[in-house]
């Protein structure tokens, strides 16, 4: 196959990006497959790569911005041009957590309570809405300050809390706040570089990931960084983390885990491949987020999960990319869109 790898892009995602975009042609190149490894300043200017529109399949490997929400799979779609992983739908919805977590809510997966923090592009100051519950449903929108969403964050939340982006990965910009007077300026920090901001309610206890390929359960995966939580620093820095795959967690949770993971993909409308992460206290779990471009570097854990069944890196990818080639409409009438 003539395979292009999309990586780089603008986003403060952009490093693993790179590291994911080399491995992924690696991995593609050792199954014999014709390359391109392209980094890209930005989404828009896809377009106009030739060997974009010359490609049998494109890789995206963009963590993070338009890369990941759907922008640069709504452009591939109108290109006509095949690509792994999910489409503009999936994309947006799971890149928007506090709209994730309304999904799951609807659908009884357990997910930590929230509370979104938006932006009025007209005023330049915050309004909070209740998550789950969007403006002119129920959902309360209000103009407020800081003290304001410390006192709604204290009541609905609760201490300690989350702090993160609402539209971000690789724990880029997360926090985690353990009284309000910490508050101020851990939400001030992420604030001022701009977009939307979920407060989260913290969850103790162990950190599990669900890997789901191809529309299958991959072995949970637990992580347990030798200090402090899973934060940019420990996903990254190899020997900072232990994995135990399959993760240590007794019959049925182990099932129910499973379950709302593959539930949510299905739910997202996914394709090929996405992580899920849960937080486990006891035998209570929540459902953080999902992500439809994990990353596929030496410390990532979608890799990790698929070599503990025997399925190595190059054949990862390239199954990836065979699964997002158009099939003949005659030969997939009767077929489900990815193996069952």
């Amino acid at each position: 196959m003539h395979i292009v790898v999309l990586m780089g892009g603008n986003s403060p995602e952009r490093e693993i990006s790179l590291a994911s975009g080399r491995a992924v042609a690696a991995g593609l190149r050792q199954g014999g497959h014709r390359v391109e490894a392209i980094d890209v300043a930005g989404v828009a200017e896809v377009a106009d790569l030739a060997a974009v529109r010359q490609a049998e399949v494109v890789f995206p490997a963009l963590h993070g911005g338009e890369g990941e929400d759907g922008h640069l799979q709504a452009l591939l779609d109108l290109l006509v041009i095949p690509y792994a992983l999910s489409g503009p739908l999936a994309s947006a919805l799971a890149m928007n957590k506090a709209a994730a977590k309304r999904i799951m809510r609807g659908a009884g997966i357990p997910t930590p309570p929230s509370l979104l923090v938006a932006w009025d592009q007209r005023t330049g100051r915050p309004r909070t809405l209740v998550s789950g519950q969007p403006p002119g449903r129920g959902g309360r929108e209000e103009q407020c300050t800081v003290e304001h969403i410390l006192e709604r964050a204290a009541r609905e939340v609760g201490f300690p809390l989350v702090v993160k982006p609402n539209a971000a990965g690789s724990s880029v910009g997360v926090t985690i706040v353990r009284t309000p007077e910490e508050f101020p300026a851990a939400f001030e920090k992420i604030a001022d570089e701009g977009g939307n901001v979920l407060l989260e309610k913290y969850i103790p206890g162990r950190e599990l990931t669900a890997a789901i390929f191809l529309g299958r359960r991959l072995p949970l995966l637990e992580i347990r960084p030798r200090q402090g939580f899973y934060d940019y620093a420990n996903k990254y820095t190899a020997g900072a983390s232990d994995y135990l795959v399959p993760a240590p967690v007794h019959s049925p949770l182990y099932e129910q885990i499973s379950d709302d993971a593959l539930r949510l993909y299905d739910l997202l409308e996914c394709r090929g491949m996405a992580r899920v992460d849960f937080r486990l206290d006891g035998d209570e779990y929540h459902c953080l987020e999902l992500n439809t471009i994990p990353g596929l570097t030496e410390t990532s854990l979608v890799p990790k999960a698929a070599a503990a069944v025997g399925i190595g890196f190059a054949a990862l990818v390239e199954d990836l990319c065979r699964a997002a080639l158009p099939r003949p409409r005659e030969a997939s009438l009767d077929r489900p869109r990815e193996p069952a």
